[in-house]
């Protein structure tokens, strides 16, 4: 049938390209082509793969559980029964807990007032019953002991309750004083940081004696010598660390010595005197040396310690 009208021209089809005739025999044995085609379509190959392992692990850094197939799986199963088994467990009302425990406490109070009135009771017939035998049995004992336990916890609960009882207080002090308790606040850290303070304290107060001292002062407690020189110089490195360890003194003191009086001097007299006496109590105290030993050692260690400290 012919069309009238207005005749719009169609586009032409595009004819598939045919495919390249094949060759004769005898001449498809073109190693070149081949080996380059190979090259290409390996290259392809490679490139693909390249680009699905960054598209992997973008995938990843986004979600890391974007190929975790078996969890989705069983997560989707799971929500799938877990209203089945809420069904399955037995519904209790939210508040039931507080309800049955307040019950509790109420049947308890009853108990209570139940046994103070039998006791009135008791009292009153006492003069009838009184050459009768009374016989309690060992649950009812059981009972007695539990109430009486309750009532003490509840009488503690009480007191416990109008000691903290904020209307009662006068001032804030108790509040800024449990703000040093408050974890949130940081009191974990600052309970940690003086426990290493603690222990920093005992490795530098109980240092570990050498082989050496230990030998030293083995032989002093044999021989137990009264060197007065040893002595002396004791007492200047005691005297040395008191200076290095004191403050410095302010300006506003007096630099003259005081005075010294009579006292000391007939006292320094009289030491000079006895050396009989000196002699006596050296050897009436035969570890005076040892203490002394002792000290030095101590104030050694401690002068180490703090040029250590120092250092640091």
């Amino acid at each position: 049938m012919k069309k009238y009208g207005l005749l719009l021209r169609q586009p032409q089809q595009k004819k598939p390209p045919r495919p390249p005739p094949p060759t004769a025999l005898g001449f498809g044995d073109d190693d070149e082509d081949d080996v380059e085609k190979e090259i290409s379509r390996q290259a392809a190959k490679n490139k693909s793969l390249k680009d699905i392992e960054e598209q992997h692990k973008k995938a990843l850094e986004e979600d890391p559980s974007v190929f975790d197939y078996d969890g989705v799986y069983d997560e989707m199963k799971q929500k799938i029964a877990q209203p089945k088994a809420l069904d399955r467990q037995k519904r209790e009302s939210k508040y039931i807990k507080t309800l049955m425990g307040k019950a509790e406490e109420r049947k308890r109070q009853h108990d209570v007032i139940f046994e103070k009135n039998l006791a009135k009771e008791r009292s009153k017939e006492d003069h009838l019953f009184a050459d009768k035998d009374k016989f309690v049995t060992a649950a009812y004992k059981r009972k007695l002991a539990e109430q009486e336990k309750w009532m003490e916890e509840e009488r503690l609960r009480e007191l416990r309750e109008q000691k903290e009882d904020v209307t009662k207080k006068s001032d804030l002090s108790d509040f800024y004083f449990n703000l040093g308790k408050n974890v949130a606040l940081g009191a974990k850290d600052l309970l940690s940081k003086k426990q290493e303070k603690q222990d920093k304290q005992s490795e530098f107060r109980k240092p570990e004696k050498p082989y050496d001292e230990v030998a030293g002062e083995t032989s002093d407690r044999n021989h137990a010598p009264t060197d007065s020189k040893f002595a002396l110089d004791s007492s200047s490195v005691k005297e040395a660390h008191q200076k290095e360890t004191s403050p410095p003194r302010r300006s506003s003191e007096p630099l003259d010595p005081e005075p010294v009086s009579d006292k000391t001097v007939s006292g320094t007299s009289t030491e000079v005197k006895n050396p009989a006496e000196q002699s006596s109590a050296n050897q009436l105290n035969p570890d005076h040396h040892k203490r002394n030993q002792d000290a030095l050692a101590a104030a050694k260690e401690r002068f180490l310690a703090r040029k250590k400290a120092k250092q640091q």
